[in-house]
This record gives C-alpha cells, sequence and structure tokens, in this order.
C-alpha cells in the first residue's frame, strides 16, 4: 500500500472517530429544574393512570436530544410509598412483569414534551424497536454504544 493511501485511509478513520465522538450530544437535565418537571409530567398522567394513582418517580436514567428523552424511572406513591402492582390496572399481567420500572420516551413538539410511548416492567428490551418506529437515535436509548 502506498504511502498517499495509507494517510487517506487514517485521515478516514480519524474522522468516523471523531464523528463518533460527537455524534451523541446527550445530557440530563437538571434535577429541580423546570425542564425535568415538564418531561416527567409529560409521562406522568399515562403511569398514574396504569399505578391507579398519584405516583412520583425516582429517575434511574434521563437522556436528553434537542428534540428527544428517553428515561428510566422507579415509580412510587408520593413520599416514597412502594406500589403494589396487584392493586393497580396492570394486575392481571403482574406475576409476568419485571417490577415497575418505566421505559419512556418523550418527544419536544408544539413548545412542550409529549410522551410518545412507554412500557412498563418489561421482561426484555421492549423499547428495541422505538428507532425504527419513531426515528429515535439508537444511541439515545442506550442501544448502540
Amino acid at each position: 500500500m502506498s504511502a498517499k493511501r495509507s494517510l487517506v485511509i487514517a485521515a478516514l478513520v480519524g474522522l468516523c472517530l471523531a464523528g463518533a465522538t460527537f455524534a451523541q450530544p446527550f445530557r440530563e437535565p437538571a434535577k429541580g429544574s423546570a425542564e425535568r418537571a415538564a418531561i416527567l409530567d409529560a409521562i406522568r398522567p399515562a403511569v398514574e393512570a396504569e399505578m391507579r394513582g398519584p405516583v412520583e418517580f425516582v429517575v434511574t436514567t434521563m437522556r436528553a436530544s434537542p428534540n428527544w428523552v428517553f428515561m428510566q424511572v422507579e415509580p412510587q406513591r408520593p413520599g416514597g410509598g412502594t406500589i403494589d402492582l396487584t392493586q393497580t390496572g396492570l394486575r392481571d399481567g403482574a406475576d409476568m412483569m419485571d417490577g415497575s420500572t418505566v421505559f419512556a420516551l418523550v418527544s419536544f413538539q408544539n413548545g412542550r414534551w409529549n410522551l410518545v410511548d412507554h412500557v412498563v416492567g418489561p421482561t426484555d428490551v421492549a423499547y428495541a424497536g422505538w428507532p425504527l418506529r419513531y426515528g429515535v437515535p439508537a444511541a439515545l436509548l442506550g442501544l448502540e454504544q
């Protein structure tokens, strides 16, 4: 291989690696911020309907891009009370669920955060199809590294 060709290949590899570094501008909205509250409020009605009552969230993961947020949260009753899934709208499938963990996708449209999809207590990677279905970057969901 010629020296010129080696330099071109090295430059292309460098550009690819640099692109990979900058291709994931994800951030976590600050705790206590209005933005974080608005994001959590976007999923709250759906989760409260399923849990049949008020919830607050313990955030495990919240990754945001300009127009998308992917999150993993643990719902609990206000003040930290546990949720008995057998006493919720999910009671019929509670014995087949992996707890009450919620994975959710929200998008920023029309000046506000909106719930796109969510799943409660999956036993697999139930959100693996979201990039194809919704056009969300797979890396935001932690599906690419």
